[in-house]
């Protein structure tokens, strides 16, 4: 299958239903300062890149009056491994071509451990050229309510962040971003 330079691939999973959002809140708090928000990949290392995504995603969620996300390493390593094995094995969705999903991910890196109740969600994107930048991907995100609803859903507590500079088409050069959020007790 070709994909278009010009488009970003999206996916979201949606760990609960949200309710409707007020405001007139869209892709401008990602227009916040963020250091190298408009960075593509190569210009600047795969963490810096995901640092910058989650500022933006942070700003996202403060100009709403919500809490900020706190990184967590877990979560990181199981956004990680998945953006890498989605680009070496040329594939994007959510379930791995082993069968993997994210709680599978996440029980994985331990992250799950022994909590008694957890809530998990993941949001999938690559883009190529300037459409692979931090900003360009939580603009996207932002657009689709799916990708949305994980962002500012206020059970999440925790984010981890895997970029990989490739994408999962070997036709395009670019960056892969796996997004994945927590709340655990």
């Amino acid at each position: 299958m070709k994909f278009s330079p010009t488009k970003i691939r999206l996916a979201a999973v949606s760990a609960i239903a949200c309710g409707a959002l007020a405001g007139p809140f869209g892709a401008d708090a990602s227009a916040a300062t963020c250091a190298n928000a408009d960075i593509k990949p190569g210009e600047a290392s795969e963490r810096t890149l995901a640092r910058s995504t989650v500022c933006l995603l942070n700003k996202q969620r403060a100009a709403r009056g919500m809490r900020k996300l706190r990184f967590n390493r877990r979560l990181s390593a199981a956004a990680t491994n998945h953006s890498s094995d989605m680009v070496r094995q040329h594939y994007f969705a959510h379930e791995s071509k082993a069968g993997r999903d994210v709680v599978d991910r996440l029980t994985h890196t331990g992250y799950l451990g022994s909590a008694s109740t957890w809530t998990v969600g993941e949001n999938l994107a690559w883009g190529a050229g300037s459409r692979s930048t931090p900003r360009e991907i939580v603009t996207s995100w932002m657009q689709s309510p799916g990708h949305k609803a994980n962002i500012l859903n206020p059970r999440f507590r925790e984010i981890g962040i895997g970029v990989v500079f490739d994408t999962p088409s070997p036709e395009w050069t670019g960056a892969t971003y796996t997004t994945t959020f927590g709340a655990k007790s």
